[in-house]
């Protein structure tokens, strides 16, 4: 006689009964679904943040008043935006006292016009005072981008030793940087000689409210002196200097309140993530529950025939994870598939900083999701396991007579 294994008893069981097995391993499917998105969303904001914190490091930004919101959508969206002060509002900045390292930075938006090959935020430093950008430019470009020379970032169509056209004016790419989920990966970098040249083209070509002559600036970047009190630093820079309609951004500040509103939204995505476990749990355990109620003569059945208990708890286990492990691997499969077909618009039409985890930790988080989903099967059906080995044999046959 032929002898059946609890594997081929297992799989014949959910064949026979494929509306229940269907519906078992859609439930899996889902929650695969959900968490292996949930996580990897959570996991591109966290490091948006990151890469933010790293980059970002200035204790204060000093903007014209009233362009504050521009100011971060430039730095951390890569808004395309155009605001200045003057030059000798410029200069008297720069000769701040109690500073440690301060910089100018110009910022130009380019046209959407044939004088220009996109629409990007064009950001000018001064490679000799720069220690916001420099440090991480430097790597693709020792010594920052020439004469017509531009570094350009990772969004932006162009491979280095291409040609592209700002204001007219061609440039050289230079380099070009590695993804970093801030506004960086949509700008264009250039030397501060190049970007006053580049702001009186703007000019020439219709460009509004821009200051004549060089000197002038957009933002103001300031490490203040070793032990210095921020807040009090900042509150006396906005009264010393506000006829001058100098407004001050605690970088700090700027980025523990963008946490805050991350840490509430990912919050949130968690919560629905386990609730939606426990509720996944919860059904399959019922079902497995409404299963082996239905199945007492075929327990009975296999009782009669010798089968132990254990062995009737690992049948309905076995089950349970061949039911899972589908549900779990598909889910992960389009979830993958939807992400990484997705993830290019999802990071420019978002209004946070956005950055994909590199392939390990997606790696983790592809095998956290299966893993989890896969033994959320089991788990559910552990109690009806439990109750097989609670009733006796003769209940058992009884019932199922």
């Amino acid at each position: 006689m032929k002898r059946f294994s609890l594997l081929s008893i297992s799989v014949s069981n959910i064949t026979c009964r494929a509306f229940r097995s269907g519906t078992l391993a859609g439930i899996v499917f889902i929650l695969s679904f959900v968490l292996v998105c949930g996580s990897l969303f959570s996991a591109c904001l966290r490091n948006g943040i990151s890469s933010i914190d790293a980059r970002l490091g200035a204790d204060l930004l000093l903007v014209p008043s009233g362009y504050e919101q521009s100011a971060q959508g430039a730095l951390l969206r890569g808004e395309p935006s155009s605001f200045y002060f003057e030059p000798k509002t410029v200069q008297l900045l720069l000769a701040l006292p109690d500073v440690s390292e301060i910089t100018p930075q110009l910022f130009i938006a380019s046209f959407d016009s044939p004088h220009c090959s996109a629409q990007v935020q064009m950001i000018g430093y001064d490679p000799e005072t720069d220690f916001l950008l420099s440090p991480w430019l430097n790597n693709e470009v020792p010594g920052g981008p020439g004469a017509d020379e531009v570094i350009v970032g990772s969004k932006i169509n162009g491979d280095v030793g291409d040609k592209l056209t700002f204001f007219a004016r061609q440039y050289t790419v230079a380099g070009k940087l590695a993804e970093t989920g801030m506004g960086f990966d949509t700008s264009a970098f250039v030397n501060m000689d190049m970007a006053q040249v580049a702001l009186g083209e703007y000019i020439q070509l219709g460009g509004k409210d821009a200051p004549e002559g060089d000197g002038a600036a957009s933002c103001i970047a300031i490490n203040a002196n070793p032990g210095t009190n921020l807040r009090d630093y900042s509150k006396n820079l906005r009264i010393a200097y506000s006829q001058h309609r100098v407004a001050v951004i605690e970088t700090q500040t700027m980025l523990a309140d963008l946490s805050s509103n991350l840490d509430t939204l990912l919050g949130i995505v968690s919560v629905l993530a386990v609730f939606l476990w426990i509720l996944a749990s919860t059904v399959l355990a019922l079902i497995f529950a409404m299963s082996l109620n239905e199945r007492r003569r075929e327990f009975g059945i296999y009782r009669a025939l010798g089968v132990t208990k254990s062995k009737l708890a690992a049948m309905m286990l076995t089950e349970s994870a061949l039911l899972s492990a589908p549900g779990a691997f598909l889910g992960l499969a389009l979830s993958s598939v939807l992400y990484f077909m997705a993830e290019p618009l999802i990071s420019v039409s978002m209004n946070l900083p956005y950055l994909r985890p590199n392939v390990q930790d997606i790696a983790l988080i592809l095998a956290g999701g299966f893993l989890v989903s896969l033994v959320t099967g089991p788990l559910a059906a552990l109690f009806s396991a439990a109750r097989i080995g609670k009733v006796s044999t003769a209940a058992i046959i009884k019932e199922g007579a």
